[in-house]
């Protein structure tokens, strides 16, 4: 699945274009690394948001089948804590 797409998927963005625009302005590192949006995402990596809130890094369990609800798309992801 494409990094845009999954951010969007997975409910971290409301839209896959913000989430284009996190990925290309830095703000979407997918294994502390900045990709292209259309780079794969698979199940175990990590994706790490930055923003004025600070950073949130979060592990990636399975990749939706269909577009899910923001609670159900919640279960796939596994917040990481800061250490």
């Amino acid at each position: 699945m494409r990094f845009d797409l999954a951010l969007a998927e997975l409910r971290l963005f409301k839209s896959r274009s913000q989430a284009s625009v996190a990925i290309q302005d830095g703000a979407a590192l997918l294994n502390g690394e900045l990709v292209k949006p259309s780079h794969g995402v698979r199940p175990g990596d990590r994706i790490t948001l930055v923003g004025p809130a600070g950073r949130r890094t979060c592990e990636v369990l399975q990749l939706p089948a269909r577009s899910l609800s923001r609670t159900a798309a919640r279960e796939l992801i596994r917040e990481i804590p800061e250490a």
